[in-house]
């Protein structure tokens, strides 16, 4: 029996067949299973996973057999008498299985529109619940998945169908052809009424989008952009799209998407919007999840992670691709400072004393759900972006072509990546990498310039990064890609080293005089945070601000939100620069805002609520009262998007009065006219109504969140239902949570946890739970 989570590598399979009967609206399944088994030596059992499986006749090579369940979700498979020689051997069991209408773990089903519609999620360790197998990453072979389903409904799989046959009983018997290599988390199916929206052909691979019924205009736009995302990825990875078709599968009441090989599976709110309703904000996610999702199918499916404590790497790797793919197919949205944006969350969660390291070793099924964080996928990127601009885009992509060409078919570890890279790039980057992977923390680099010597330099010196008050460990060694940018003589220069000593020199070779400025992390694509002496401060902001691109001012400002954090910059000097980029795009703004947010957020008392809330006025009220609730035939795309972020928190945190009342008249025209106010703006005008409405508007909306209301409308409902700020109506929201006439997968976050962010509701959520 196995020890622990890990079988023990004595049995391995090669080969699957299964057959699963799914009928959607039934909460059990019935299955049969053969395996094709090799064994190393004699065994008396074969040992694999089970979890809430009720089985029936088994057999091993023909004869009978028997199943003893064991620790971990476990089954030994043995003969009735005898034991099992070493070579290959067939494993077929019957069994029946539970489909779930409360969990995403396993077979699944969710109702929309009075219709039930079937679905799979395996990853990480939920494939055991639809049929015994050998459950973990490594063990990848070629699966023949065959579905018995309703002759009236579409039944899919990772792979074509290849026949089908009447199966009685109003049933019908859909073979798929096998697969390529896939560990068993990445088998996939689905069945239900959809609709299926053809997205036409990217070389000889056909794509389809699979949606809810009656749903298929919602999907203009992904059926657009998916086939022009999956082009630029088989330009990235030189190499063809692996699989033989590709399939995105619609799920209503879910909020995350899955990468299964030839079958994606999305989120409604994902992949899904009415062309009338849609908003620029959505179009990017959109795109941004399907790139990722995408990215997956050569990384992570084609070559998967060996075990759990790398699958960091997989979605690192395709986050950071994603918004790579997304630039070059958009160059407008200025993907490089969404980046830069995602590296900065990441950062202020990693300088924590709680934060854990990127390659946590995994030794329960909870450490396997914990990888899947933002330290996985916002640090992971950002790492994965600084080192492919410390080597060079072209060997960094020619290592990941060579790690794609090696490993296709198989399972591989971050170590066999980074050789990879490292071969392309002609040097060692283990060490480098492995000191953002081995620990948690950011690296803290002091910057100064002192030009009194005969060539300018830079006096560098390092630490761990820490918020004021922190109790972790100060110091950490990191070997830190570190790349500056300068303007000497009226020329610009960029220089590069690896910072690893505590105190280190960095002359500056190109500089003819004492530079003008300094940018200590050009590009933004450094993870670390800069410590600016105050001259090298000023210098920057007096005569090298305006020529920072967009990425760069958000890096530049989040480093000033950080040094206020730690203490070495006063509040004041930072709040100072606000004004300055006030008027800067959304991204900017965006960072600006969190400065401004950590300043007048939760560490003001509440008897200076009124003066933060003053601040935030002066500062942004004049700009947010110009943009306004309503768009203009001139808006352009970041317009819009800056109307979403910055008339919002205007409104909300500083409580501007007119934008207030405004949102309160929109909101109730809204609820009669759901035409009447711009899509892009609609949550948000929503959101501050109900923050600073009464029952009234409370008793309004609960009337339209409802199972029949459009998945779409309804979340814009259910967001606003969990803005509300009086206590008494948020404990009805509380009710409405546990009434189950919503999918509570769609109601947690925005009525339980979202209120556990606001200052002034922060406590009522963590009440309910507790009593």
């Amino acid at each position: 029996e196995p020890q622990g989570m890990r079988l023990d590598g004595s049995a391995r399979p090669v080969r699957y067949a299964v057959e699963i009967a799914l009928r959607p609206g039934t909460d059990t399944f019935q299955g049969a299973v053969e395996i094709e088994i090799a064994t190393r030596a004699p065994l008396d059992a074969i040992w694999m996973h089970a979890a809430s499986l009720e089985l029936g006749e088994i057999s091993i090579d023909g004869k009978p057999a028997r199943a003893t369940p064991g620790r971990h979700q476990t089954m030994g498979f043995s003969p009735a008498s005898g034991s099992i020689g070493a070579g290959k051997h067939i494993l077929r069991a019957k069994y029946s299985g539970q489909v779930s209408s409360k969990s995403s773990a396993g077979v699944f089903q969710l109702q929309e529109a009075g219709r039930w519609y079937l679905y799979s999620q395996f990853q990480p360790t939920d494939a055991r619940r639809a049929f015994p197998c050998f459950d973990e990453p490594v063990f990848k072979t070629p699966w023949t998945v065959t579905l018995v389903a309703p002759k009236e409904m579409v039944a899919l799989a990772n792979s074509p169908e290849v026949s089908r046959e009447d199966a009685g009983g109003g049933m019908q018997r859909i073979r798929f052809a096998a697969t390529r290599p896939l560990p068993s988390y990445l088998v996939a199916f689905a069945v239900g009424p959809f609709d299926m929206v053809d997205a036409g052909k990217v070389g000889r691979t056909p794509l389809r989008i699979a949606v809810p019924k009656g749903r298929s205009a919602e999907a203009a736009f992904s059926a657009q952009a998916i086939p022009q995302l999956l082009r630029l990825l088989e330009g990235y990875f030189g190499r063809p799209y692996p699989f033989t078709k590709l399939d995105s599968v619609v799920m209503p009441s879910s909020s995350f998407a899955m990468e299964n090989p030839g079958l994606i599976t999305y989120g409604a709110t994902d992949l899904l919007a009415l062309p009338e309703s849609d908003t620029i904000k959505r179009k990017r996610m959109i795109a941004n999840i399907a790139a990722h999702e995408v990215a997956h199918q050569w990384f992570g499916n084609l070559v998967t992670a060996a075990w759990w404590d790398d699958i960091w790497l997989n979605e690192a790797f395709a986050s950071w691709l994603a918004e790579k793919i997304v630039g070059q197919w958009q160059p407008a949205w200025q993907a490089e400072a969404n980046t830069a944006l995602s590296a900065q969350r990441a950062m202020q969660t990693d300088s924590l004393a709680s934060a854990r390291k990127i390659r946590q070793p995994i030794v329960t099924d909870g450490d396997i759900a914990n990888a899947f964080d933002g330290i996985t996928y916002d640090k992971g990127s950002a790492l994965v972006r600084m080192f492919e601009q410390w080597l060079g885009e072209d060997a960094f992509r020619s290592g990941v072509r060579r790690y794609i060409a090696k490993h296709a078919d198989s399972s591989a570890t971050a170590k066999d990546f980074l050789a990879a890279v490292g071969e392309a790039a002609k040097q060692d980057v283990s060490r480098q990498f492995g000191g953002f992977l081995d620990q948690s923390g950011v690296p803290e680099i002091a910057v100064a310039l002192d030009c009194t010597r005969d060539r300018p330099r830079l006096i560098l010196s390092t630490q761990r990064y820490l918020p004021l008050g922190s109790a972790a460990p100060p110091e950490s060694p990191w070997m830190t890609p570190f790349c500056v940018r300068y303007e000497s003589g009226g020329r610009e220069f960029r220089e590069c080293s690896v910072v690893s000593d505590p105190r280190s020199e960095m002359p500056l070779a190109k500089a003819a005089a004492c530079p003008a400025w300094v940018l200590p992390n050009t590009e933004a694509a450094g993870y670390y945070r800069v410590r600016y002496h105050p001259a090298l401060l000023e210098k920057l902001l007096e005569k090298g601000v305006g020529k920072l691109s967009m990425a760069e001012q958000v890096s530049f400002l989040g480093d000033v939100n950080a040094m206020v954090r730690s203490g070495a910059l006063p509040p004041g000097p930072a709040l100072a620069l606000a004004p300055r980029f006030s008027g800067a795009r959304d991204e900017v703004v965006s960072q600006v805002l969190t400065i401004t947010g950590h300043v007048t957020g939760r560490s003001v008392p509440r008897q200076l609520k009124p003066k933060a809330a003053r601040y935030l006025r002066s500062v942004f009220g004049e700009r947010a009262r110009q943009l306004g609730w309503s768009a203009k035939p001139a808006d352009d795309d970041d317009t819009r998007l800056l109307r979403d972020r910055l008339v919002f928190v205007t409104a909300s945190a500083g409580e501007d009065t007119v934008l207030i009342q405004e949102a309160a008249l929109l909101a109730n025209r809204w609820i009669d006219d759901r035409k009447s106010v711009d899509p892009d703006i609609v949550e948000r005008v929503l959101r501050v109504a109900a923050r600073n409405g009464g029952a009234a508007l409370f008793d309004k909306l609960l009337a339209l969140a409802r199972p029949e209301t459009g998945s779409q409308e309804r979340a814009l409902v259910v967001s606003a239902l969990g803005a509300f700020r009086d206590p008494v109506i948020l404990q009805r929201v509380f009710e409405f949570l546990l009434s189950a006439k919503l999918d509570l997968r769609e109601t947690v976050f925005p009525l339980l946890i979202r209120p556990a962010f606001d200052p002034d509701t922060a406590t009522i959520p963590f009440e309910f739970l507790r009593q």
